[in-house]
Parts: C-alpha cells; sequence; structure tokens
C-alpha cells in the first residue's frame, strides 16, 4: 500500500500508569497535580490534592488530552 491508501491512524494517547503523577492543563483543575488511580480509554481518574468536606481527598476524571505526565 502507498501512504495515501493506508486507514489514518488513530492518536497515540499518553503511556500513564496507576500512580503516576499528573499536571492538569486544562479545565476548573487547571494547575494543579494529581495522583492516576484509574486508567481508561479516553480519559483517567485521579486523586486531587485537596480535601472535600468529608476529608477525603477530591477525585475527578481527566481527559487524556488535557494533562500531561509528570513521573
Amino acid at each position: 500500500m502507498t501512504e495515501e491508501q493506508q486507514e489514518p491512524q488513530e492518536p497515540q494517547e499518553p503511556q500513564v500508569n496507576i500512580g503516576d503523577i499528573i499536571q492538569i492543563n486544562q479545565g476548573t483543575e487547571k494547575g494543579e497535580q494529581a495522583k492516576v488511580i484509574a486508567v481508561y480509554t479516553n480519559s483517567v481518574a485521579v486523586e486531587l490534592n485537596r480535601k472535600e468536606k468529608n476529608g477525603n481527598l477530591a477525585r475527578t476524571v481527566i481527559n487524556h488530552s488535557k494533562y500531561e505526565v509528570k513521573s
């Protein structure tokens, strides 16, 4: 096959693992760092570094395009 006939490839999702620290680049949590607790096809679930009223760490889901991996 020539280059024109190949199917377009989907963008590679970032390689992130449970326990990694990410920097959020977009959204209401922009600028915060968070710890990855679950990885999904299009997003990751994270624990933020702030507590809710009940004393638990705040959690949210972030799309892959809205963060970068720190470590």
